[in-house]
């Protein structure tokens, strides 16, 4: 069409159209029809149901999704415990014992889960040098895990990462001797590396996947650190990433037992923030619709579609307070990236020597992993990940305008990919934090939407394909009057 494309609708037929627009509850607003209209009228208002009544399942992300196996992950689990110690800087202590062992281990695993399949073994091998912190000496850092190559050509060198770390620490984080048994911190984010693999080694996504266990974390992030770099300096451009980092213990440390909430951390504001994005921040206040922020949003939208017994939160902060994980390596690359963890914490299962005082037992032992909380969250992280896999190119240059008008107005560019079906329009209040509306508006490049202020609102817009699967909702970048 000339002009770009547009829902519109005509008097005495579906092919003239009018430009879309949406009143402030959400629903389109049409001019009227004929009667020899009425079922392109129809058609239009089917249009204006709100996305989220009429989200769609993929059936291959449902089929991953049932492919994720309880007993299995408790398996993966159970085994990692068993090398005694996988702290950095353990080696080989005895036959079985230390992260070298562990590590071959995880790269046998992961290579026989590989075989036959999609999939391609990843190394990531490196000396990390003394750093007059935790690594006292030079020592051998591996990351190990597989690649899912994608499909689309266009987007070759686009990825998604997913991590978890298998080192394990004791009380004291420079004793690599002590037992350091790591059931949730983080065997259970491994396993479900090693799960996730399973679930998607024979599917091909327009995305390249990355699944990899990191080494160094407890160190100070060194293996995560380097992978992240890497992958930078091959022109990789990690469009997601999500860390897995304690997400096995349902029970907290005040007895609060929890097997049906986890959370997701993404940072606001980028470490990595440009002069312009500074700018554009300080003019509409979107600090919290980094790319980190609406990666958390996606996650939380698509892993309770697919796995409804999980809630998802997205908490406003990019860690723990005062604490990090893998994510943070990523993110500090201007990569968007979170954090999934479980709901409520018992430290005397984190960086504990195993031992009973008084008692009470220390220690992150295998008999705090609650396999069936685990594999909800592998279940809902795999469905975000295979379902932006699948997703159409998002929406480009997004534009808000109407910071002087009673309506707000969208524009934004498509890629000419076949496979966008339609874009979908979401918006929260400006004092929300997960998108509370959704409209579906077909195939088009912009919407006004009347009576809505850019005051009170905060907008973004993705695509879809036909079998529902979106893009990542895209920001304005660009504000204008």
């Amino acid at each position: 069409m000339r002009g770009g494309r547009h829902l519109h609708v005509r008097a005495r037929s579906c092919a003239q159209l009018h430009r879309a627009r949406v009143d402030a509850g959400g629903s389109s607003r049409l001019p009227p029809l004929a009667e020899d209209s009425m079922k392109g009228l129809a058609v239009a208002l089917l249009l204006a149901v709100p996305a989220f009544a009429q989200e769609r399942r993929d059936p291959r992300v449902e089929a991953m999704v049932r492919r994720i196996d309880a007993a299995r992950l408790e398996a993966t689990v159970k085994r990692l415990t068993e090398f005694g110690t996988r702290h950095t800087l353990s080696g080989t202590q005895a036959p079985g014992r230390g992260i070298v062992p562990a590590r071959e281990w995880l790269a046998a695993e992961f290579s026989a889960i590989a075989k036959g399949s999609r999939l391609k073994p990843f190394e990531d091998r490196f000396t990390a040098q003394p750093d007059g912190k935790r690594i006292p000496s030079a020592v051998e850092i591996v990351n190990v895990g597989v690649i899912l190559p994608g499909s689309d050509s266009a987007r070759s060198k686009q990825a998604i990462v997913m991590t978890a770390h298998y080192d394990s620490m004791p009380s004291d984080v420079m004793d690599p001797k002590a037992d350091a048994p790591g059931a949730i911190d983080d065997a259970s984010g491994t396993a479900m590396a090693l799960e996730l693999a399973n679930a998607l080694k024979d599917e091909s996504p327009a995305l390249t996947v990355y699944l990899v266990a990191v080494a160094g974390e407890e160190q100070g992030l060194i293996g995560s650190q380097h992978l992240a770099r890497r992958l930078k300096s091959e022109g990789v451009e990690v469009v997601a990433m999500a860390s897995v980092d304690i997400a096995g213990n349902s029970e907290g440390q005040d007895g609060v037992r929890d097997a049906t909430v986890a959370r997701l951390f993404s940072e606001g504001t980028p470490e990595t923030e440009s002069e312009a994005q500074k700018k554009l921040r300080l003019a509409v206040g979107n600090e919290n619709d980094s790319a980190a922020r609406d990666w958390a949003r996606y996650v939380q939208r698509t892993g309770e579609l697919y796995v409804p017994s999980l809630r998802l939160r997205v908490i406003l902060r990019r860690d723990r307070i005062a604490r990090g994980s893998d994510h943070m390596s990523f993110a500090r690359e201007g990569f968007p990236a979170l954090r999934l963890s479980e709901a409520r914490e018992n430290y005397r299962g984190q960086h504990q020597t195993p031992r009973t005082e008084n008692g009470v037992r220390f220690g992150d032992e295998l008999w705090r992993f609650d396999a069936a909380y685990a594999a909800r969250m592998c279940r809902a992280l795999g469905a975000a990940i295979a379902s932006l896999s699948f997703a159409p190119p998002p929406p480009q240059e997004v534009t808000l305008a109407g910071a002087v008008s009673p309506d707000a107005k969208l524009r934004w560019k498509l890629s000419p990919d076949a496979r966008i079906a339609e874009v979908i329009l979401y918006r929260r209040p400006a004092d929300g934090v997960v998108w509370e509306r959704a409209q579906s508006l077909g195939k088009v490049t912009e919407v006004t939407l009347p009576s809505v202020t850019t005051d009170d609102w905060f907008f973004a817009v993705a695509t879809a394909d036909a079998a529902g699967n979106q893009s990542i909702p895209q920001a304005p970048s660009v504000v204008g009057r």
